[in-house]
């Protein structure tokens, strides 16, 4: 039995937590990942959220309900959440106020953030943002859309992404409304629910054609690497202007990407030990 490589990272990427859906993810689950947050904190790790933290979620208009929010609600924040992830949320502001803020990509299962993200200090973003890291432009998207050549870099912000019909329809301003409109907060979220275990055993994501978009982003521009989740299936493929590495699922035994001055290595998360065990992942050129 080899021996475990811990490791220090500066940055943690994670994507695809999915709070609140139907994967058995042990009682635990939750608590651990608010001890990963807090360990950044304390260690001043830059973290970095790639989307799908939630397994659905909308927030709704305060007058939907004819109520205000309140602390049950999560947030002052003038919108009804949905009761998911209370202590994840609590222990990522705490984050916020003590390292600054965390970035946050909207995924595809919760992209209908009305702004309670910001409000808890994240920084968000609808499709993807650039960042600089040890001299590397460094791209992060969820990775439910992908690069074109429409797609622009002006200053941070990475847009606009394409994506399937019915991403782009479900993220529309009228299906919001409409949606709002004839839903109240609990039924919206059950429906939303159901959706998303549905949507879980028909996905079936077209790794060529993922990996071949954001090739050519890499090759085409002054990115260097791409980092991105959605398809749950952890790589590093590497082309002739930088490479793209997908985090992995976090609710694969707490994977997450870390990044330190000795480059970029997949993780999970050990809460018992309070450390970030080195796991190998496949890797290869494209």
């Amino acid at each position: 039995m080899s021996e475990s490589i811990y490791i220090k990272p500066t940055h943690l990427f994670m994507a695809d937590v999915h709070l609140g859906g139907s994967i058995v993810m042990g009682e635990n689950y939750e608590q651990s990942l608010c001890s990963l947050i807090s360990y950044a904190a304390q260690k001043k790790i830059q973290l970095y959220l790639l989307g799908d933290v939630f397994d659905y979620w909308m927030e709704f208009p305060a007058q939907k309900t004819g109520k205000t929010s309140s602390k049950s609600n999560q947030s002052t924040h003038e919108t009804i959440l949905p009761s998911l992830g209370s202590s994840v949320l609590d222990t990522l502001q705490k984050y916020n106020q003590v390292c600054g803020p965390a970035y946050y990509i909207l995924g595809n299962h919760d992209y209908w953030d009305a702004g309670y993200f910001a409000s808890i200090g994240c920084k968000v973003f609808n499709d993807g943002c650039k960042i600089d890291l040890d001299r590397q432009t460094v791209c992060l998207l969820h990775g439910d859309g992908l690069p074109t050549n429409k797609t622009h870099i002006l200053g941070d912000v990475v847009s606009p992404l394409k994506r399937p019909i019915l991403h782009t329809i479900l993220r529309s301003a009228s299906f919001i409304t409409l949606f709002q409109y004839f839903f109240a907060p609990n039924q919206a979220w059950s429906m939303m629910k159901a959706f998303s275990n549905f949507s879980k055993k028909k996905e079936k994501p077209a790794l060529a054609t993922i990996d071949s978009a954001l090739k050519n982003l890499i090759n085409f521009s002054d990115i260097d690497t791409i980092i991105a989740g959605h398809d749950h299936l952890a790589r590093t493929v590497h082309t002739k202007g930088g490479q793209y590495i997908n985090t992995g699922p976090y609710y694969e035994k707490n994977l997450v990407l870390a990044y330190s001055k000795q480059g970029w290595v997949h993780a999970e998360w050990d809460e018992q030990q309070s450390k970030l065990v080195v796991k190998e992942k496949p890797s290869y050129s494209l």
